[in-house]
Formats: structure tokens, sequence, C-alpha cells
């Protein structure tokens, strides 16, 4: 994957999260507050495995830095834009701190790891032979 391409990804993971940012945190969408909280963070995990499948074969360090990339490079820009839109006090609210741990542990969860893409390949080629 080029660079390029993958800067790409944080861009587009960012406005996706920015918009359901701003409509989870600025309404209140469920009558019970913890079920929203729930909600928002399956959307997060799901949007940040697919998009981190979309990067394609990558092994641990590169999930590692994924996942800091994603996190502070979100964090930077919801204080200058998301909070323009939320207030500050977006930053004190649990959910939202804990949607960065679930981002966190999707990416990490659900990238394609390169030790297995190489097992499998390794396992195909020596089944190939018989």
């Amino acid at each position: 994957m080029s660079p390029k391409k993958f800067y790409a990804y944080v861009l587009l993971q960012w406005l996706i999260f920015f918009v359901l940012k701003i409509w989870f945190f600025n309404y209140q969408i469920f009558s019970n507050p913890g079920v929203q909280s729930v909600v928002y963070w399956a959307i997060v995990a799901a949007v940040a495995a697919a998009l981190v499948r979309r990067l394609g074969v990558i092994n641990f360090l590169e999930s590692f830095y994924t996942i800091f990339l994603w996190v502070v490079v979100g964090g930077f820009l919801d204080l200058i834009i998301t909070s323009k839109f939320t207030g500050l006090g977006i930053f004190e609210k649990k959910d939202f701190l804990v949607g960065f741990g679930v981002l966190a542990a999707s990416v990490f969860l659900f990238h394609k790891k390169r030790h297995l893409h190489i097992r499998h390949a390794l396992h195909e080629k020596a089944h190939a032979k018989h």
C-alpha cells in the first residue's frame, strides 16, 4: 500500500467518525444513554474493522502505527474541528474516550495479520506438492 493511500484512509476514517461523533454527542438518539453508548462503540468497532481490513495484510508493528496515527490525528482533529460543533466538553465524556479504546482494540483484533497470511501461504504450498 502506498503512503498516499494509507493517509487517505486516515482522513476517511476521521471524516466518518467526525459525522458519527457530532450525531451521537449532540443528539439523544435512544431514550437510554447506555444503549446509545453501546451502539456508538459498536459502530466505531465495525467501521474501524472495515477500514483496517482495506489496508491489506499488515504486521503487528504496522497495526500499532495505524492505531497510534488514528488516535493521535483523530484526537487532534477532534480538538480543532469537532469541538467547534460539540464543544470542548466532549473530551470529558467517558463514551468519547472509550471510543478511542474500542477503535484501537478493533484495529488490533481485526487487521489482516501478516503472520497468518504467511502461514496459510506456506500451508497451501506444502499441500500443493502432494
